[in-house]
């Protein structure tokens, strides 16, 4: 378990650093609150395609699920931000620059939630492995 702690403290770091530098010269305040609010629709967005990929697990403790989702959650959520953050708030500061216009900004918008739709696709799946495997391992099969 502490590896994956450290996995996901290293992702959370790079990710809200990339992110930060990304967001330019904007205030740091307004930093903050445009990164909490995408980690925010990030972490929501993974927490519906886990619960839907639990759906194919069967566990037969509440608490080992419970761990399981601890584990995963800040993971995938740290995984699926380094690809749509960074680029967004790209998006963000160039509109904040007056560089483009608010139409595309919603364009870059919509684009980062179809690739967020087609990595959550893929990772329902990868999900439902991920948790298969770690009861496997647990119940000592694997």
């Amino acid at each position: 378990m502490p590896l994956v702690i450290i996995t996901i403290i290293i992702t959370f770091a790079i990710l809200i650093i990339w992110t930060y530098h990304s967001l330019g010269n904007i205030e740091t305040s307004k930093k903050i609150i445009y990164i909490i609010i995408q980690l925010l629709i990030i972490f929501i967005a993974t927490y519906i395609t886990y619960a839907i990929s639990k759906g194919q697990v069967v566990y037969q403790d509440k608490e080992i699920s419970q761990h399981i989702q601890n584990a995963l959650l800040p993971i995938f959520t740290g995984i699926n931000g380094l690809f749509i953050m960074p680029y967004l708030s790209r998006g963000i500061e160039a509109l904040y620059q007056e560089n483009i216009k608010i139409n595309q900004l919603f364009t870059r918008a919509i684009l980062c939630i179809v690739i967020l739709i087609a990595l959550l696709i893929f990772e329902c799946g990868y999900m439902t492995t991920t948790q298969q495997g770690i009861l496997k391992i647990m119940a000592g099969e694997g």
